[in-house]
């Protein structure tokens, strides 16, 4: 039997085809994909080729061409034979990593910074970029990374369980403590999901900047308490004094990775503040360091996540309507490109884009 899929050849190179759909391993799960997230990396995978992998990966020994994807969610149809969790109807999210479980930051529990992971040519160790992932009708996954969801989660809202996981790590990683105030840099999803995260871990005054209106207005919506639109790290600055007293942040997330942005999240940090950078920068950035040791700062940095689904999970199940905002166009497979990939690269009247795989 056949499916339809999205196929990744290269830099501006996806075709939709019909493949195989192969029986899943020993230790795998069969999911029939509902919905699919596209993703920053994925507007970077299909302009620029980035992380993908080209040669064989050192620990799939896969290459293009693949099936793109990496936020999916959908329904387990068939399983391996050493299957002992999952069951044919169980409902689920994936957790699109690859990692070998022997390196040292595997033993640790820090897969998603697995030494093996990445590749010579830069690959990067996640479904869709090293192994085929969830812009098809049916794929396999290992079942360790299949979290089975509540009986009603919707599973639109189960494709947002990675992007929100990318939040929860960051979060909790700055160590945000009930009735801290900080600021968000960039109101694209993952400072979308940052706001919602820090909400539900009891922050104070949630503080969004970005130059887009209706980025921020959709913040404003999800319950931000201010909202600024200021590129200029000292006016910034400014205005972050104005509405804390004079006390600045106490913490900053860097979720835009832009140099303006990362100077502007330094400058706002008070007494002992904590920068938390998220984002991936195109070009290498830089940092007053002096600036940040004369406010006891700390520089912390949050990349992927680890053990974090579950608690993911649970975030968006008590938060449900909120999180249905952030979803604002659901397209089909033969849309992904113009309707997806392109318009959220240049319509910022967009924030979580969806592919819908399957009913």
């Amino acid at each position: 039997m056949k499916q339809q899929a999205a196929v990744i050849y290269g830099k501006k190179d996806v075709r939709f085809e019909k493949i195989p759909i192969t029986e899943p391993a020993e230790t795998e799960v069969q999911i029939k994909v509902a919905y699919n997230g596209i993703c920053g990396s994925d507007i970077h995978e299909y302009l620029d080729g980035m992380d993908l992998a080209i040669n064989s990966h050192p620990l799939t020994g896969k290459k293009v061409p693949l099936v793109p994807g990496h936020e999916f969610a959908g329904t387990v149809v068939n399983i391996g034979k050493k299957i002992t969790k999952l069951q044919i109807g169980d409902r689920v999210a994936v957790e699109p990593m690859i990692a070998c479980g022997k390196c040292a930051a595997c033993l640790a529990g820090n897969y998603n910074l697995c030494s093996r992971a990445i590749g010579k040519d830069n690959s990067a160790g996640f479904l869709g970029f090293c192994a085929n992932g969830g812009l098809e009708e049916y794929c396999n996954v290992a079942e360790i990374f299949a979290h089975k969801l509540p009986t009603d989660f919707p599973l639109d809202l189960g494709a947002l369980v990675e992007p929100t996981s990318v939040a929860v790590q960051a979060v909790l990683r700055a160590g945000l403590k009930a009735g801290d105030n900080i600021l968000i840099q960039g109101a694209g999803p993952i400072g979308l999901f940052t706001l919602l995260v820090a909400q539900a871990a009891g922050a104070h005054n949630i503080i969004i900047n970005d130059l887009s209106d209706q980025r921020l207005a959709l913040a404003k919506s999800l319950g931000a308490n201010a909202v600024l639109q200021e590129n200029n790290p000292i006016d910034l600055q400014q205005k972050v004094n104005q509405l804390t007293g004079n006390q600045g942040v106490n913490l900053a997330f860097e979720c835009a990775g832009v140099q303006a942005t990362l100077a502007g999240a330094l400058n706002t940090l008070g007494q002992n503040g904590t920068l938390m950078v998220v984002a991936l920068f195109g070009t290498e950035p830089q940092i007053d360091v002096r600036g940040l040791l004369k406010k006891g700062g700390r520089l912390l940095t949050s990349y992927g996540y680890a053990n974090v689904f579950e608690r993911s999970i649970g975030i968006i199940d008590n938060n449900r309507e909120a999180f249905k905002k952030i979803i604002t166009k659901k397209i089909k497979l033969p849309q992904l490109i113009d309707e997806g990939i392109l318009a959220l690269a240049h319509d910022k009247q967009q924030a979580k884009i969806l592919v819908k795989l399957t009913n």
